[in-house]
This record gives structure tokens, sequence and C-alpha cells, in this order.
């Protein structure tokens, strides 16, 4: 095998999983995990405090934005494929520039009120993720509306 059949070979994997997508359907069963995620978060605050179960329902939530991103639309044509790849770019260019500068907007309000933290404290994952999930998935359906 040479060279050239390597490369195409690895081409031809990598088109296909670039566009792969879930069915349409999908998007409401990404809704519905957000729902029941978001309300078994309430249930933990009011009542039980478990951590593992309070992190299983973030992940949830994680779980259902990326199921609701990664589904087709019901047409599914190259202007939607273009917007969905500006919202993927703004989503990550935000998600970026949020991350690089909510430890020094958390140390300039602290400063403020007299209590001085010690270093500076970063973003976790589950909150970048969160923030690139829900940004691609606002900005697509904002796409979409202002390009009907």
């Amino acid at each position: 095998m040479d060279l050239k059949s390597i490369l195409e070979c690895e081409r031809k994997s990598l088109e296909k999983l670039k566009r792969y997508q879930l069915p349409n359907s999908f998007k409401k069963v990404g809704v519905g995990i957000i729902l029941i995620s978001v309300v078994s978060i309430i249930g933990i605050k009011l009542s039980i405090d478990t951590p593992n179960l309070k992190k299983a329902a973030m992940y949830g939530v994680l779980l259902g934005l990326l199921v609701i991103s990664i589904s087709k639309e019901k047409i599914e044509d190259e202007l939607i494929t273009n917007l969905r790849m500006q919202s993927y770019a703004l989503a990550f260019i935000a998600g970026v520039l949020i991350t690089l500068t909510n430890p020094l907007f958390s140390y300039i309000a602290s400063s403020l009120f007299d209590k001085q933290l010690e270093h500076f404290n970063g973003m976790g994952d589950w909150q970048i993720l969160w923030i690139l999930l829900s940004i691609q998935v606002f900005y697509f359906e904002l796409l979409k509306r202002f390009n009907k």
C-alpha cells in the first residue's frame, strides 16, 4: 500500500465522520434529556444534596446540548451546513475568550469588594463545555431565524 492510498483512505474516513449527524428526531430527545436533568438538579437542591447525583444531572445537560448540536435539521442543505460551521466557530472563539477573561474579572470584582484572592480561580470542565455547547446551539438557532 503506497502513501497516496493511505492518505485517500484517511481522507474518506474523515469525510464520513465530518458528515455524521443524528436524525432530526433526536432534537426532541436532547430537549427531554435537558429537561429531566434540570428537574433533577432542582430536586437535588431542594431535598437531597448528593454530589454524585448532582454531577450526573449536570453532565446530563451537556449530553442533551450535544445531542441537539449534532442533530440534523428537517432540511439539511448547504446554507444550514454553513450556518452550523459559523456557529461552531463563534462558540469556540467566545468560549476561549470567556474562559480566559473570567479569572481576571473575578479577581477585579473580589478586589473591589476588599476580598483578597490568593490566586486566580479558573473555570471547570463542565462550565467550559456548557459555554461552548450553549453558545453554539443558541447562535445556530439565531442564524437560522435570520436567514429564512
